[in-house]
């Protein structure tokens, strides 16, 4: 491993150059903003892999209930490039991407819209020139992409890999190096456990305060029961077995609640946004069998919905529901506050 890293040492070298020059053109105004009307909130990470992004971007639509609101993603593995203005009865995953059909799933109505372009100033002058006005926009994975200004910048880094702690690709995960941090107004220490104490808080902060001067919160993953295919909830069975199906990042958190609740579980993962095949839908079917019923991600569920799966097997396909909560819940009404501050 050592010297492995030595190797390609000089790859972390040059690609930290590179992003760091880049950096520095936008704050010496080489490479020009993008200020828009609509007030611009962004939401994303120093590293590469998941830190929680889509459920904050949702955690800060349900404070956005009374506003027309918009979100602007990439769409993650996409086919078709092209500006989408999302529409869950007419486009599908290949055309939005898994997440941001969760989001259109979750948000869809007359005010919300959800666009897909990779190009954020592109999508926010659609925006401007909507017949239908936008109080507010959230993009979608956006820290690094600095051609657009926004009003509020929010780095999410997960608790049990913090950016202070990981190195520039591809010695580590970091897509920048760590006093990109700086940028930040507000820094989220996601997926916290439960009973996360005072001394281990104040540490973070300590540490997080060395590279940045935004304000810190912290939040935990909460589960809230399953969704069958009628999108009624239901609840676990500790008599029954579950086949398990995720393909995101980090499917700890889901291990750790079923075992919490002692449920019998077996768990087949896939890496983050997998797109599934023929013959993997044939080998999940093919061992259904021995179920009782399968459990899977609200993600996941929306690229398994548009596979064989849903008419080949009798067993009960349930959605395994996720919120965000802050550890302590008077940060929850300052998030708030925060957010609904920008609305003019």
């Amino acid at each position: 491993m050592i010297l492995f890293k030595i190797i390609i040492s000089p790859l972390a070298l040059i690609y930290w150059l590179l992003s760091t020059s880049r950096n520095l053109l936008f704050k010496w105004g080489l490479l020009q903003q993008y200020k828009s009307r609509i007030p611009v909130i962004s939401v994303g990470n120093l590293c590469m892999g998941g830190s929680g992004k889509t459920p904050h971007v949702a955690l800060i639509l349900e404070h956005l209930t009374d506003y027309n609101k918009a979100v602007i993603s990439r769409g993650y593995g996409r086919k078709n490039k092209v500006l989408i203005e999302a529409n869950s009865q007419i486009h599908n995953t290949k055309d939005t991407g898994d997440e941001p059909m969760e989001l259109l799933h979750k948000f869809e109505g007359s005010s919300f819209k959800m666009i897909i372009d990779g190009n954020r100033k592109n999508a926010l002058r659609h925006l401007e020139m909507h017949k239908e006005k936008t109080d507010i926009v959230v993009l979608d994975d956006g820290f690094q992409h600095q051609y657009v200004k926004r009003d509020l910048n929010i780095l999410l880094t997960d608790f049990s890999n913090p950016f202070y702690k990981d190195l520039v690709l591809p010695l580590g995960e970091l897509r920048e190096r760590r006093k990109g941090a700086k940028r930040a107004d507000i820094i989220i220490v996601t997926k916290c456990p439960k009973d996360l104490i005072p001394a281990i808080e104040n540490k973070i902060k300590k540490r997080i305060y060395s590279y940045s001067s935004a304000t810190v919160f912290f939040t935990k993953i909460s589960y809230e029961g399953l969704i069958n295919h009628n999108n009624r909830t239901t609840s676990l069975d500790t008599k029954k077995k579950y086949l398990l199906i995720t393909s995101i990042a980090n499917p700890n958190s889901i291990y750790e609640y079923l075992n919490e609740n002692k449920v019998q579980f077996t768990a087949k993962k896939y890496r983050d946004h997998h797109n599934f095949t023929k013959t993997q839908i044939q080998e999940v079917i093919n061992i259904s069998g021995q179920y009782d019923a399968i459990i899977t991600t609200e993600k996941d569920w929306m690229r398994l919905k548009e596979t064989e799966l849903v008419n080949a097997v009798s067993l009960d396909i349930l959605r395994l529901r996720m919120t965000i909560e802050f550890i302590h819940s008077k940060e929850n009404l300052k998030f708030k506050d925060q957010i609904i501050s920008l609305i003019k």
